[in-house]
């Protein structure tokens, strides 16, 4: 069920505040926003978007995506089908328990879900496995190959006695979720969760072998985030229907009491429950580079962002800030019609059209994939923009690259489907620059292609602002397969 919405003013907010909240994250120079909403006791009050980004776009939440799976556990919990006691590895297809080191025979789901397998750290390895392709059915038999590959590490603690954040936890209880349910963690969550939620899609990046990642990869619209904190804000309930128990809710927002050993800001040194984090303002599901779903259950408002940044801290920053000052305080029409203005002009300025009148260069550096090695640039029209080529292992990609505007292209190959905006022009010294915004996601590429000297060839570059966690191919940060 959508959410409906109502002026801050109504809901005993001052939009002062909100307009303050925008104002900080906009000047704080290492945050790009994507998008933001916010709603009390179940009305949308704000919502905006900063232009490429939009509201029916959806958006690659990374570690949100454990709080996604985290409610289908819930689901199978209040079903009786699986409880927090159980060994993770019981039902897993193909594994002999009894084979196990007893460490891994220990671990439960509720250890998992609690980042509590036993692990000193980090356990996953990142832009593997996880960027394949799912070109076939969920396996119904057999072991996993890459649950296979976690079992053979054992943990170096007794499981439930240390915290260590890791993404095999996450995957280990997704995969026994999987399991118990017969079907995909969205097939578990699209009838009892989503549909009345009013989510339309939830879309998941996969390994090879067609499973869920669990603990990232997760894709959907910043209302779809929004309604998730809400459901968690009401307890489980969506207008008189129970979807979780309450005794769910308490038991994923109640932090575990082990402690953090590398918090990195004030806000991941309050506890971790399963697959939540506390804050100092109460509780959230958290992604990389500035994803988040907020749940104030003292206030009665639930927030979710989107986001490009490395200073994640200073998002929830200004949101205690500015947003909690402004709760309970007098606000007034005119300032609500004053945000309304602000929040329906949000953009993300594109970078000059300066002329250029075409050129093609071999690849010199840059962080992204080294399987982007040529790069072909011809005007599409006088003040038109421009058609940009990329040679990846030997196939060549187009865009379109917007001049003083976002153009829109996608780019498909490998069985993928990656949506993207684009916009560049003349460096003014004979080259080349263009910003590629992979539109689904947290993520921007630039292109710099250098003049060629005198009686020589010129050269590019593709970097990425913040390199993403699924690799360094542009095209694997997608989960829209074709």
């Amino acid at each position: 069920m959508p959410l409906p919405s109502i002026s801050p003013s109504a809901a005993a907010i001052d939009a002062a505040g909100l307009l303050a909240l925008v104002d900080a994250l906009e000047a704080h120079p290492g945050i790009e926003m994507h998008s933001f909403a916010i709603a009390r006791a179940g009305r949308v009050v704000a919502e905006g978007y900063w232009a490429p980004y939009a509201a029916e776009r959806p958006h690659l939440l990374y570690s949100v995506s454990k709080s996604w799976t985290a409610t289908a556990v819930g689901v199978l919990v209040d079903e009786g089908r699986l409880a927090l006691s159980d060994p993770v590895c019981r039902d897993l297809p193909g594994v002999d328990v009894a084979a196990l080191p007893a460490r891994w025979q220990q671990v439960t789901v509720g250890d998992c879900l609690r980042m509590a397998t036993g692990h000193d750290q980090e356990a996953w390895l990142w832009g593997s496995d996880e960027s394949g392709v799912a070109t076939r059915p969920l396996l119904e038999s057999g072991l996993d190959p890459m649950v296979a590959r976690i079992l053979a590490h054992e943990p170096e603690h007794e499981p439930g006695t240390h915290f260590a954040y890791n993404q095999v936890a996450t995957y280990l209880v997704a995969a026994a979720a999987r399991a118990v349910a017969g079907t995909s963690l969205v097939g578990i969550l699209r009838e009892r969760v989503l549909e009345p939620l009013g989510v339309p899609e939830l879309l998941w990046k996969t390994t090879g072998s067609g499973a869920e990642l669990g603990f990232s990869g997760s894709f959907a619209r910043t209302r779809d985030v929004l309604a998730l904190a809400q459901l968690y804000l009401d307890e489980g309930r969506v207008g008189d229907r129970q979807v979780l128990s309450p005794e769910w809710v308490e038991c994923a927002r109640t932090p575990s009491g082990l402690v953090n050993p590398d918090p990195g800001g004030p806000d991941w040194a309050q506890g971790y429950g399963c697959s939540f984090w506390s804050s100092r303002h109460g509780y959230r599901g958290d992604g990389a580079f500035g994803q988040f779903a907020i749940v104030l259950p003292q206030h009665r408002i639930a927030v979710a962002t989107t986001a490009e940044t490395g200073d994640m801290q200073a998002i929830l920053d200004a949101i205690w800030t500015h947003l909690l000052p402004a709760v309970d305080s007098a606000g007034d029409p005119a300032t609500d019609t004053a945000l309304a203005e602000r929040l329906a002009g949000l953009r993300i300025a594109p970078p000059p059209p300066l002329p250029f009148a075409g050129g093609q260069w071999s690849r010199t550096s840059g962080d992204v994939a080294q399987s982007y090695s040529a790069a072909r640039v011809r005007p599409v029209e006088p003040g038109g923009g421009w058609e940009l080529t990329l040679t990846r292992d030997g196939t060549e990609l187009t865009l379109a690259v917007g001049a003083g505007a976002w153009a829109e292209s996608e780019w498909r190959a490998d069985g993928i489907r990656l949506p993207l905006v684009a916009a560049g022009g003349g460096t003014g010294d004979g080259g080349f620059a263009a910003q590629i915004r992979l539109v689904e996601t947290p993520h921007t590429v630039h292109l710099r292609a250098t003049p060629a000297p005198p009686g020589g060839a010129g050269g590019f570059d593709l970097s990425w602002s913040l390199p993403p966690l699924h690799g360094p191919d542009p095209l694997r940060q997608s989960a829209r397969y074709a």
